[in-house]
């Protein structure tokens, strides 16, 4: 008679639950350091080389590139570009970004002339005008009965402004230097012998 042997069921190996967790935990550490150690993607904004003064023109050595996270109200790029030339409405310290709303345009490349205008601080700002400022020019003729006052000229780029030592008849004087073409000189040089004439400051 044949004996039959019976075979015992296999065992699996058991896995200790401290083992799993640990490795978990490695896994998530792992994964962790992943998400901490990935570069953040930058972009290239301009930022002041040193510090630059109000109306002086941007030349490349006056910008450095910065890399940041973001460039929402900056100005985005890794060169100066086309904004060479162009002037600052306010100082920028070094290191500081370039904000768009302090750029003026090369005004003196389309009017390249110089013309030095005197206008009494009360008529011009109370005197609060500097060089790289943008101006509108209003005339005013006739008798103090019928003034008749128009807009001459908008958008005026002053290149120099002083407000000190000058004065006419007890008033103190605004001496600008405005950058001019040969028909804005024209309309400023006769508007200031024919009448008086005010200065507006353009907001940025």
């Amino acid at each position: 008679m044949a004996v039959v042997g019976l075979r015992r069921p296999m065992s699996l190996p058991r896995v200790d639950r401290r083992t799993l967790l640990g490795a978990a935990l490695a896994a998530a550490a792992a994964l962790l350091m992943l998400v901490l150690t990935r570069p953040v993607a930058t972009v290239p904004v301009l930022v002041a080389a040193a510090d630059l003064p109000r109306g002086m023109p941007l030349t490349a050595a006056d910008v450095t590139v910065r890399q940041l996270p973001g460039s929402a109200g900056l100005v985005e790029g890794d060169t100066i570009g086309e904004l060479e030339g162009w002037s600052l409405a306010a100082p920028v310290a070094a290191g500081e970004p370039l904000l768009p709303s302090l750029l003026l345009p090369p005004a003196r490349i389309e009017q390249p002339d110089l013309l030095a205008v005197s206008v009494p601080e009360t008529q011009a700002v109370l005197g609060r005008i500097a060089a790289g400022d943008i101006v509108d020019v209003y005339a005013t003729t006739g008798d103090l009965d019928e003034p008749a006052t128009v807009l001459l000229a908008e958008e005026v780029y002053v290149v120099e402004a002083r407000s000190e030592g000058s004065s006419v008849a007890g008033q103190r004087m605004v001496d600008l230097l405005v950058a001019v073409d040969d028909d804005l000189a024209l309309l400023l040089t006769g508007a200031a012998h024919a009448g008086e004439i005010d200065i507006v400051r353009v907001g940025p």
